[in-house]
């Protein structure tokens, strides 16, 4: 079982069997005698002044009567009805007696009993009678639509109770869930219009107040209304739909009611109210069922679940729950909107609940888990009012002045324009296909939800009186009846335009089909001129042949004829050979001559046959020529004609694909233009039923409303027969009320009497009995003392043997008590102990909670630090290697900087050896070129002196030849010594020279071991620099992951230093808890050292004592056998004592009860007098307002229209 905070509703009540008996059948069954005795075992422990459990005190009377915080426990006459029934059936939770055997079926069947019989609390009570109005309103919850005539307005009141000068804002509405039926709030009265005439049908007064909202029972049948004065008072009125009358009204509120609904059932009403409670009350006795206190703000919206089952409520914090309609029991609370939740409302399935909020959303929520299922945006600057379409779309209104439609996953499906103020609600109408939206302006606008929020009408929020009505109305027929001719007209011309769409069809349909009829002719002629040119190439070809027969025919006759001719002059020849052979033949005459001419003859015969002959050979030949050939130009004629047909047949052939494809296009365009005027003739034939539709509205709009004067008149007459109806019913009602009180009065005498009789029967035999008794009384008292000294020597004994006890008894109390002391010394120590572990373990839990909850904290930002700090350990590796390979790279150039220096220097100590061998060279070229010189000069010399030696010689001068020689071989030293000097000073150059080179080669090196070094310089200092680089980069990405590492762990360092402390403080509470642990032994060690001697002492007091206590006991046993005689005599003083006393007693209760009764009896005649004094002036009222009530109600029934 759910465990539930019992709201006042349920009230904890516990009953139990008690084991009485029932009371005699026929016997009354009191409060006092029975039932109070049955409850005392274990109700009045909870239920009592000072518990009061559920409010509820069952100790007394009153208290019960009183019932408890959700209201009376019991209802007199209706213990079927009674929760003090029920719960303990186990038929409503909580089931009662919450624990232990329930009551047992004897003991509910005398609950039961002592309700239906009036509630007595005494025997002499009168018994209470049931408050609950007879009224039927139990229906089938969830049954769907209500079998029989849905429940709409009949012979209701139609004249408005008040008219205002200016409309003002709409601030409750409803639609019938079955019908075309919707309420309206409006000042002073609730309006009902019928939203397919769009007449008001009904006006329920509200005169005391306000509605604030307003609601249709699931069946359609009732409305329930919640409303007030804000500040003065606030309640929950029920309509019968029908009859217009009020069924009841529940709730006693100090301010306006914000909303109410009525369950599917019928069976309880809910109010929301602003003093944050939600209150479900029991529609046929209007007792409240249970409260619920749970919302911390106005409660503005409630609502019951279609099946009856849940009840949603909503408050001005924007707060959504709901709860078992049963018991008020939570059962979901949903969420929170972040502004006020103004309105609230089911799908027909119960499965969704949607909530509208100012904060501008729509919120949709299931009902297996409680769970948001979707929320949208609906209205910018809030939400006013949602409702659920019968189909399950979603209809809200807001303060953007407009009204949407949306489905169940939030798409909007139409908005209206805006109606430039706040729309305060919108409902949906039965059918799913129009809605009626009301605004802060009083306007109320019949929408469609089928044509996109179109306004098929508007209704009144301030109707005008029935006079100004019947006006309005039978000015509004003319001015329709007048608009009949248009509105057929219309009709016409919807009609006529399909017969012209439809001609337009067929004409297409035949055009499409001659198209296509064309389009197969094109291809059966592309596939007949294969077949067509064949023929006619064969044509041209037989034409050809044909001519090239006529022209070899022409040729040949022309041979022929030539030949003939050629014959003819051959022929001619011999004929004329033959004749000049016969003429010959002729000459000769003479006989001497016969030999010539019979040679001549022969000739001639011979010429004869060659004629004869040739005329053979001729006359075939004339023959054959006799008919001359034709001329050529017919062949020709017939060879281009032929050829024409082809060339045109070609020209054809080669236009026809374009023509079929022309043809096709034609084709394909025909189905869509067919379709399209298809859709057009479907689009005017969707026209033909509305224009129709409209005529046969209009018309039956004009109808309806030619009956509205005949009915608003009626209404007129109406009025009067309301309230003569209403004289009547309180005439009824008083008269009902009197004969009831003569009625009761009669037996209120009657027993009354009885009671008077019966108490003086009592008192006449308690005065006869009180002297017998006294005597009886008298006697047994004065025996009484004789009896008492029997046992005066045993009570000394035993006072002196109890005293002796008790001096031993006190001391052995001290020492238990000191004993008992040390206990709870050493249980205080054990328990502050185990207490001061538990708390430490509490403590310590807490922390390690805690310390979870922080672990589970630091652990991502731990890691993240972690992580940060790893990035920025291999940023400071790198750093570090990339300043060592900095602090290398820089040792290097510093290294290669000294090399390239020494090569410097080596380098100028080279061009220095260079230049000085070089400055050797000029002197030693310049002595060489001294000493070739002077060679050459000593060679011309020489050469001169040898040729002088020549010279000389041929001369045969000795001496000149001597002297001449010897300067020759001087000239010849001189030449060798020069010589040998050039030879010497050429070599000195040559040596120098070669030093030089040498010098040079030396130079060379050293400048290309600078070049190496400078090279390898530059390269040190590119290796510093990008090493520098490389120094900068890692110092910029250290610094990068320090700052990452550092912001990360500022993050954790909190977070760490909290678990740090934590697991600190866990430890240091493990070591309190240790040393916490080891008191309890530490304690028991010290009670044994301090309960040794006193455990001693007593030990010894108790084997003083137990002489005493034996010999005490049998005093006191002789004592107590003596003590039985005197509590006999005791006894029957005490018997004899009430006795007396109860007659006594009975006299004064005899007394009081005559006094009642005869009192009872006088206000009884008294009442019977006044009563039937009334009657006799009411009485005769009756027949005569019957009679014009029934004439009334005829008149009225016969002005309406049939």
């Amino acid at each position: 079982m759910m465990k539930i905070n019992l709201p006042a509703s349920l009230i904890a009540i516990s009953f139990t069997s008690s084991g009485l008996l029932i009371a005699q059948d026929g016997g009354k069954i009191t409060y006092v005698d029975h039932i109070k005795p049955m409850l005392e075992n274990k109700c009045f422990s909870c239920h009592n002044p000072d518990k009061k459990k559920g409010d509820l005190d069952l100790t007394s009377f009153g208290g019960l009567m009183s019932g408890g915080g959700g209201g009376a426990v019991v209802e007199a006459g209706n213990s079927g009805g009674s929760r003090m029934i029920t719960t303990t059936k186990k038929l409503e939770e909580p089931f009662m007696p919450p624990e232990g055997s329930p009551l047992s079926a004897a003991d509910i069947a005398l609950m039961a009993k002592w309700i239906d019989g009036g509630l007595l609390e005494t025997k002499s009570s009168l018994a209470k009678k049931s408050s609950k109005p007879k009224i039927d309103l139990n229906v089938a919850a969830g049954a769907g639509k209500p079998e029989g005539p849905i429940a709409r307005p009949e012979h209701v009141l139609l004249e408005p109770v008040i008219v205002t000068q200016h409309t003002t804002a709409v601030t409750a509405m409803a639609a019938s869930p079955w019908t075309n039926l919707v309420a309206v709030a409006s000042p002073k009265q609730v309006l009902l219009y019928d939203t397919e005439s769009q007449q008001l049908v009904g006006i329920f007064p509200y005169t005391e107040g306000y509605a604030r909202t307003l609601k249709f029972s699931s069946s359609g049948s009732l409305l329930v209304m919640g409303g007030g004065r804000g500040g003065k008072f606030g309640h929950a009125v029920v309509w019968d739909v029908k009859t217009g009358k009020r069924i009841t009204e529940v709730g006693k509120e100090m301010d306006c009611v914000m909303s109410a609904d009525i369950s599917a059932d019928h069976s309880k009403i809910v109010i929301g109210t602003p003093s944050k409670k939600v209150k479900v009350y029991d529609v046929a006795s209007g007792e409240e069922l249970y409260v619920i206190g749970k919302h911390t703000e106005w409660v503005l919206a409630t609502e019951f679940s279609p099946d009856g089952v849940l009840l949603a409520s909503a408050d001005r914090n924007g707060n959504v729950n709901v709860w078992e309609a049963a018991n008020g029991g939570e059962f979901f609370a949903l969420g929170q909107h972040k502004a006020s939740c103004v309105d609230l409302a089911w799908r027909a399935d119960g499965n969704l609940l949607a909530s509208a909020s100012e904060d501008g959303t729509i919120i949709l929520w299931e009902m297996t888990e409680g769970k948001q299922v979707k929320t949208w945006a609906a209205h910018g600057g809030g939400v006013q009012s949602v409702a659920f379409t019968p189909d399950g779309k979603i209809l809200t209104s807001g303060r953007d002045g407009q009204v949407k439609l949306w489905d169940a996953n939030g798409n909007k499906l139409a908005e209206s324009p805006s109606q430039g103020d706040v729309v305060t609600k919108v409902v949906a109408l039965s059918d799913s296909k129009g809605a009626v939206s009301a605004n802060w302006r009083g306007e109320l606008k019949i929408l469609s939800l089928e044509n996109k929020f179109a306004e098929k009408g508007a209704l009144s929020s301030n109707p005008s009186p029935i006079a100004q009505r019947v006006i309005e109305t039978e000015k509004r027929i003319a001015d329709l009846t007048a608009q009949v001719p248009a509105v057929e007209a219309e009709a016409k011309k919807a009609v006529d335009a399909v017969t012209a769409k439809e001609a337009q069809l067929a004409d297409q349909k035949k055009q499409f089909a001659d198209t296509e009829a064309n389009r197969k002719a094109i291809e059966e002629t592309i596939k007949a001129y294969p077949t067509k040119l064949a023929e006619l190439d064969k044509q041209l070809n037989d034409a050809k042949a044909k001519r090239q027969a006529h022209l070899d025919a022409i040729k040949k006759y022309e041979q022929t004829t030539a030949q003939v001719k050629e014959k003819d002059a051959a022929l001619a020849k011999v004929e004329a050979e033959l004749k000049a052979l016969e003429a010959e033949v002729a000459k000769f005459t003479k006989p001497e001559e016969a030999p010539q001419k019979a040679e001549a003859e022969k000739k001639v015969g011979d010429k004869k046959t060659v004629v004869e002959a040739q005329r053979a050979q001729i006359a075939p030949l004339k023959q054959a020529i006799a008919t001359a050939p034709g001329p050529v130009a017919e062949f020709d004629k017939a060879i281009k004609d032929t050829q024409d047909l082809i060339a045109k047949t070609n020209t054809e052939k080669a236009a026809k694909p374009k023509e079929l494809e022309n043809a096709k296009k034609a084709v394909e365009a025909w189905p869509k233009n067919i379709t399209e005027t298809e859709k057009q003739l479907g689009e005017v034939r969707n026209g033909v039923a509305p224009a129709q539709k409209k005529v046969e509205e209009h018309k039956a709009l004009i109808a309806a409303l030619q009956k509205q004067p005949t009915l608003l008149r009626a209404a007129q007459f109406n009025l009067g027969l309301l309230a003569e109806k209403d004289k009547l019913s309180q005439l009824e009602t008083e008269v009902t009320g009197y004969t009831d009180a003569v009625k009761d009065s009669e037996e209120t005498k009657t027993s009354s009497a009885a009671t008077i009789e019966a108490s003086k029967k009592a008192i006449a035999e308690a005065t006869a009995a009180i002297p017998g008794l006294e005597a009886a009384l008298a006697k047994v008292q004065g025996e009484l003392p004789g009896v008492e000294k029997i046992i005066d020597p045993s009570k000394a004994q035993e006072g002196t043997l109890a005293a002796e006890e008790a001096k031993h008894k006190t001391a052995l109390t001290a020492k238990e008590a000191e004993l008992k002391g040390f206990e709870q010394e050493k249980a205080a120590r054990v328990a502050a102990a185990q207490k001061a572990v538990e708390d430490i373990s509490k403590q310590i839990d807490a922390l390690n909670k805690q310390l979870n909850d922080v672990n589970g904290k630091v652990a991502g930002p731990q890691k993240q630090s972690d992580e940060k700090k790893t990035v920025f350990t291999a940023a400071e590796g790198e750093l570090k290697a990339a300043q060592e390979q900095h602090a290398a790279a820089t040792k290097a150039q510093q290294a290669k900087a000294a090399e390239q220096k020494t090569k410097d220097a080596a380098l100028a100590a080279a061009h220095q050896a260079t230049e000085t061998a070089q400055k050797s060279v000029p002197p030693a070229s310049k002595a060489r070129q001294d000493a070739d010189a002077a060679l050459v000069a000593k060679k011309g010399e020489l050469a001169q002196k040898e040729k002088d030696l020549a010279a000389v010689t041929a001369s045969n001068n000795a001496d000149q030849i001597a002297s001449t020689q010897k300067q020759v071989n001087d000239l010849k030293g001189a030449v060798t010594a020069a010589e040998k000097k050039a030879g010497e000073t050429a070599a000195a150059v040559a040596a120098l020279e070669q030093a030089v080179k040498v010098k040079q080669n030396d130079e060379a090196a050293a400048k290309a071991a600078l070049e190496t070094a400078r090279k390898a310089s530059s390269d040190a200092d590119k290796a510093i620099a990008a090493a520098a680089n490389a120094v900068k980069d890692k110092e910029g990405r250290m610094r990068s992951t320090r700052g990452d590492f550092e912001n990360a762990e500022k993050i954790a360092a909190p977070l760490r230093n909290q678990r740090d402390n934590l697991a600190a403080q866990i430890e240091k509470q493990k070591a309190a808890r240790g040393e916490k642990q080891a008191d309890p032994a530490n304690a028991e060690k010290d009670f044994a050292a301090k309960a040794q001697p006193v455990q001693a002492a007593i030990a010894q007091i108790k084997t003083a004592l137990e002489p005493v206590e034996k010999q005490l006991a049998e005093v006191r046993a002789k004592l107590a056998a003596d003590m039985k005689v005197v509590e006999a005599k005791r006894a029957e003083v005490g018997k004899a004592l009430a006795d007396v006393a109860a007659q006594k007693k009975r006299i004064t209760d005899s007394n009081a009860a005559i006094e009642k009764s005869t009192k009872a009896i006088a206000d009884g005649e008294k009442t019977i007098v006044e009563a039937k004094a009334a009657l006799t002036k009411l009485e005769p009222q009756l027949p005569p307002l019957r009679d014009r009530v029934k004439h009334l109600t005829d008149q009225y029934l016969a002005m309406l229209p049939k």
